[in-house]
């Protein structure tokens, strides 16, 4: 189904598009006099500081959040805004299991903007941000692509919410199936065969399909640098730094378990799984309890190998960053460790 350019989705800088129409209109439903926090991802702070002053001219209390947001799993519970509106991120029903866990929520809406109620605390927004498809770029994505994806080939096109409409003009252009729905660092809503062709920039999202599928082929259709590429290689840079953490946590004798307490990654009931694994094994361990898991908390705690609870992507995307071992929370857990069948198992 083509995409809609007309969907009610006020055009705010060069590059984007962003449906401020349709966060306004659920704002009006408590009135002006709310207090609204606005969050991005870093690459977005500049459609974020649009937003605060669209806002602000339309006579909301809004501010700009100066911490980053790495996913849907990762924003703000604050009681003294009565509303989130955390921007370029789609919601996964995976990522929604472990918010409904941890706090008591009600979700709504659909489309560009989807809404969860915290009991007691604010009501969230996420809200698509757009990149709007170059024409240059789209007149030679053919030639480009050619190169790589011969005729006749199963092909998916798939994307991340940004590049929904990239997706969608370039799988026209080509003939090709695009994807029903997007996809998350840690989650594919779809099964996954043939060939797919990963529409957007940067590693971090095609890796997710070899992640999760080792024997697919994967192309990163790269928008901002206009070139296509096999992401093998890349992962499987990837996978010899993950088959050394997970060979540093079988040698390691004193392990830290890593709990985040962002509302989409706090999973306590991993805990106790893991003491018992680890106590089968004979190492000892602590369990350490962190907001942000990042190299600048872990690379100072005084244990051998750290068990990470939170996101599975920093078991993989950061492993060069670390200076100690660091394993998700179902490498540990999986009977044989250096099972290398799915890197995001939690």
């Amino acid at each position: 189904m083509p995409v809609n350019y007309n969907n009610d989705l006020t055009e705010v800088l060069d590059e984007y598009l962003l449906p401020l129409k349709g966060i306004e209109e659920v704002l009006s439903r408590v009135g002006k006099d709310a207090k609204v926090l606005v969050e991005t991802p870093l690459g977005f702070k500049n459609v974020g500081l649009e937003a605060v002053r669209y806002l602000s001219n339309k006579g909301y209390r809004a501010h700009l959040s100066g911490q980053n947001v790495w996913g849907a799993c990762d924003f703000s519970v604050l009681s003294d805004y009565q509303y989130i509106i955390h921007l370029g991120h789609a919601l996964p029903s995976n990522i929604f299991r472990i918010i409904s866990k941890n706090l008591r929520v009600r979700r709504g809406g659909s489309g560009d903007i989807i809404t969860i109620e915290i009991e007691g605390g604010p009501i969230v927004l996420f809200s698509a941000i757009y990149y709007k498809p170059r024409p240059e770029l789209l007149n030679r994505v053919r030639e480009i692509v050619d190169d790589f994806v011969k005729p006749g080939t199963d092909v998916l096109v798939t994307y991340a919410l940004p590049y929904k409409l990239y997706a969608y003009k370039i799988a026209e252009t080509l003939g090709l199936s695009v994807a029903p729905s997007p996809i998350t660092g840690c989650f594919i809503p779809f099964p996954i065969r043939g060939t797919v062709l990963f529409v957007g920039s940067g590693y971090f999202y095609p890796l997710t399909f070899k992640l999760l599928k080792p024997q697919a082929t994967v192309y990163l259709l790269d928008v901002f640098r206009g070139s296509v590429e096999n992401v093998d290689q890349v992962y499987r840079r990837y996978l010899a730094l993950k088959v050394k953490a997970l060979q540093g946590f079988s040698n390691a004798r004193l392990v830290g378990i890593v709990v985040s307490r962002k509302p989409g990654q706090y999973r306590p009931e991993l805990v106790e799984l893991l003491i018992n694994r680890l106590r089968g094994l004979g190492k000892e361990f602590v369990v350490i309890d962190l907001n942000e898991v990042s190299p600048d908390y872990i690379n100072n705690l005084p244990v051998d190998v750290v068990v990470n609870t939170a996101c599975p992507r920093i078991g993989i995307d950061d492993l060069d960053r670390f200076a100690k071992p660091v394993i998700n929370a179902g490498d540990a857990l999986k009977v044989n460790t250096l099972d290398l069948s799915n890197l995001l198992v939690w």
